[in-house]
This record gives structure tokens, C-alpha cells and sequence, in this order.
């Protein structure tokens, strides 16, 4: 059985599984890189993971209001090595649907174009973890998955993961998002 804490707790929380939550604004997981701000603030709910070698995976649904909302699955070493997946609100259109990878303090976001009429329907993402090596996919809901990104997470001495959410807009009024189907399977060898 794992035990969960959270980074950032949110204000409003209710209930594991399914997960239900309000981002506040100003909160964001992001490294010095190109917008030259450090921000460690967004919201996350934590188990710690021994094996070396699991699959994550949940499905959140969201109904974001403002510039880069975003929820998903974080995988975090520490402040300076960890990875995090998402779709990201942009209300213009289209948002992004992505991966942020932070090696050594710095954050790196890769992004693909992701439909606006897609953003509140039910989003499923997978985390495949080996030995320092990930594997991150999107799962569309007929079943077809797409692989967003393949990295190495560096300096993994402890190793927890969760669901995470957060509005880094400085003037957004937050958001409410579901975190359901949380699955964490770990390989026996």
C-alpha cells in the first residue's frame, strides 16, 4: 500500500479515487530555463517508488479557464531532476500536449498541437519508468496511444510520483480538475 503526501497542498481537496481538486493561481512546476523564474508551487500528490522498473498511469478531466492550465502526472527526484506530462490550456487554441523534462535545474518542454474541443474530455496519461529511462504516451479514449517522449531522468536517488495540477497565470481564478483510473504497477523485477 502506498502512502501519498502532497507537494503544494490545494485549498479545496476531495476524496483519493477518483481525485477531485482547485488549483490556486501562481502555482507552476518549472526551472530557470527561457522565462527565467523558478517555480516549485504546483499542486501534487506523492507516493514514493522503489522499484526500478513501473508503469504509471491516470486519466484527469478538467475544465481549465485560463493560459497554461495544466494537469497530469509528475515523476520528481528532487527540485532540480524530474519530468511532468500534461495538456496545457491555451484558450486561443490549440493548447499543448507535452512533457517537461528538468535535468540539472534546467526545464526543457516539448509540445504538440492539441485539439481546444478535446481539453475537457477525459485525457489518460502513461509514465513507463526503467531504471533512470522514460517512456511517456497519451492514450486517446478509443484506445490509441501516442508516444510523447522519451528522456532519462538523471540523480535518482529517491523517486516519488502523482498526479499534479496548477495555473501558472498570476491572475487565474484556478480550476477544478479529476484525477481518476490512478494506477501505479510496479515490476517485481
Amino acid at each position: 500500500m502506498h502512502t501519498y503526501k502532497w507537494i503544494n497542498e490545494p485549498k479545496s481537496v476531495n476524496g483519493f479515487e477518483p481525485l477531485t481538486f482547485r488549483t490556486l493561481p501562481d502555482t507552476d512546476f518549472w526551472r530557470n530555463t527561457h522565462y527565467g523564474f523558478n517555480r516549485m508551487t504546483a499542486h501534487a500528490l506523492l507516493t514514493d517508488v522503489k522499484a526500478k522498473r513501473f508503469t504509471c498511469r491516470a486519466t484527469i478531466q478538467m475544465e481549465p479557464s485560463h493560459t497554461y492550465d495544466q494537469a497530469g502526472i509528475v515523476l520528481y527526484v528532487n527540485d532540480d531532476h524530474w519530468i511532468k506530462t500534461s495538456v496545457e490550456y491555451i484558450p486561443d487554441g490549440p493548447s499543448h500536449l507535452g512533457a517537461v523534462v528538468t535535468s540539472f535545474g534546467y526545464s526543457d518542454w516539448s509540445t504538440r498541437d492539441f485539439s481546444n474541443d478535446m481539453v475537457r474530455n477525459p485525457l489518460t496519461f502513461e509514465i513507463v519508468y526503467t531504471d533512470g529511462d522514460v517512456e511517456i504516451f497519451f492514450e486517446y479514449s478509443d484506445g490509441m496511444r501516442e508516444q510523447l517522449r522519451i528522456a532519462h531522468l538523471h540523480d535518482v536517488s529517491t523517486l516519488r510520483i502523482g498526479p499534479y495540477a496548477c495555473s501558472p497565470d498570476v491572475n487565474a481564478t484556478g480550476f477544478d480538475v479529476t484525477i481518476s483510473n490512478w494506477e501505479l504497477r510496479e515490476a517485481s523485477t
